[in-house]
């Protein structure tokens, strides 16, 4: 699979070399600021992020064959503990690539769009429901050991459903394999445009030395302003069974500007003493095409072990 990797990636770069850089090209500096606050132990932190998002088209004389998208993020912690597996210390500071991949898309029907770098896996309602810098979150990290990783993803809009499956090297922010690392993962659905939309996913492999299995169904109902979501999973983190369900209620303005949403979270595994559940309620303001404000906050139904029994994150966000 890496040879392959490899081959696609050697038939695609020498048409994105000779290709117009400046035509097509968007780009915007994206910074915001989170806060956290947390009830037991009663402590806060702050995330700070900044970087350049960009957007790129690629054509020739038959039309457009291929567009990239590149996230760089210089990313600073304070105080947060626990803090994301990419940094060192509660208060460390790093560039963090997001996404950042070239897509090529050939014409033809038959062929797969071919897309190649750090990209989200495809997986669940996170495949079509982008939350990277949002409060919004589905759980994609924390279920699958990993949201983004390296590697290279088919995929295809056809008249009655889609489809994306990937193969990843598992080194998440590191093109690498790390210790025989691999992650196969997969999405097939109806059109992502429907007000009714419903997928089966599939995720696979070897990640930090723990061997993952897991399948999904999800679905989205669109009625108007209002949305429901749900997604149920099963599978193994090595030899313990685990179990999860995700249902959301939501509520958009007229004009897109302003969301409530609630969430209802399961998770069991044989592991667990017993079932955890929270609950969460959030709500998202567009002040303008630049500034977005958000709020959330969580309630652990049930007590685990880290003793965080509600969070409450607020986040301001800026595009320029």
């Amino acid at each position: 699979m890496k040879l392959k990797i490899y081959i696609y990636t050697f038939c695609i770069i020498p048409n994105l070399v000779f290709a117009d850089i400046t035509d097509n090209f968007r780009w915007s500096i994206d910074s915001s600021a989170r806060y956290n606050d947390y009830s037991e132990p009663n402590k806060s932190s702050q995330i700070y992020f900044i970087g350049l998002d960009t957007h790129k088209v690629f054509s020739n004389n038959n039309g457009d064959f291929a567009y990239s998208v590149m996230q760089f993020y210089y990313t600073k912690l304070s105080n947060q503990n626990p803090y994301p597996f990419m940094f060192d210390s509660p208060n460390d500071g790093k560039i963090i690539v997001r996404e950042a991949h070239v897509n090529y898309t050939p014409s033809h029907f038959l062929i797969p769009n071919i897309r190649i770098g750090h990209f989200t896996l495809p997986f669940g309602l996170e495949d079509s429901n982008d939350t990277n810098g949002r409060l919004l979150d589905y759980g994609h990290g924390s279920t699958l050991g990993t949201k983004l990783d390296w590697g290279i993803l088919l995929n295809k809009v056809h008249d009655k459903f889609e489809y994306k499956v990937s193969y990843t090297l598992g080194g998440k922010n590191d093109p690498k394999s790390v210790d025989g690392s691999y992650l196969y993962t997969g999405r097939f659905s109806t059109l992502s445009h429907q007000d009714y939309i419903f997928g089966l996913s599939f995720y696979f492999g070897e990640l930090d030395n723990n061997e993952r299995q897991r399948v999904s169904f999800d679905l989205q109902y669109y009625y108007q302003t209002w949305g429901v979501k749900a997604e149920l999973a099963q599978g193994q983190f090595n030899d313990d069974d685990q179990r999860y369900a995700l249902i959301e209620l939501n509520k958009q303005s007229i004009d897109d500007s302003k969301k409530i949403y609630g969430q209802y979270i399961y998770k069991d595994s044989d592991s667990f003493e017993e079932a955890q559940s929270l609950a969460l309620v959030g709500f998202s303001y567009q002040l303008n095409t630049q500034l977005e404000a958000s709020i959330e906050f969580k309630k652990q139904l049930v007590q685990v072990n880290d003793g965080k029994s509600s969070i409450f994150r607020a986040q301001i966000r800026y595009r320029y």
